[in-house]
């Protein structure tokens, strides 16, 4: 999964730092796929690990414990399956939330134990912040973007 994550993840979460990167750098917006530098690559492999180091054993402990019970061989199942989900997503290009993933290989696993053994509650929960985080996330960089222009004129 550690693989996975990071296959998915990191580009995900350098993407706009390195296009940042690359016109600071050649001074335009550049069509040809560029290399992206080691040093932002290494910067994106160390903010992952602080924010799980840090925050995700909160998440670890909801999806792996709160939502159903998990056993060796479940636990396997269920990192190898999302795993398998994230890596072919990201050969093909298509970028995938690796938590989702893991979030539905744990109620299929869970419904394939016992459908009753899930907390539907705690997964309707989820599921909502799911749906609230697009937008938010999208309200909070147009107020940046807002602020920045009125800051920069």
């Amino acid at each position: 999964m550690g693989f996975a994550h990071g296959a998915n993840d990191i580009s995900n979460a350098i993407a706009p730092l390195s296009a940042i990167w690359l016109v600071y750098q050649d001074g335009k917006i550049s069509a040809v796929d560029e290399e992206t530098p080691i040093l932002i690559l290494f910067y994106g492999i160390l903010g992952i690990c602080a924010g799980l180091t840090i925050l995700g054993h909160r998440v670890i402990r909801t999806v792996g414990k709160n939502m159903t019970e998990v056993h060796p061989a479940s636990g396997f199942t269920i990192e190898f399956g999302a795993a398998l989900t994230v890596l072919i997503a990201s050969k093909i290009g298509i970028p995938v939330s690796t938590t989702h993933c893991l979030v539905g290989s744990v109620v299929a696993v869970g419904m394939i134990k016992s459908g009753r053994g899930i907390d539907w509650k705690l997964f309707g929960n989820i599921a909502i912040s799911w749906i609230v985080t697009l937008p938010a996330a999208g309200l909070v960089s147009a107020g940046i973007i807002a602020l920045l222009h009125i800051w920069i004129k």
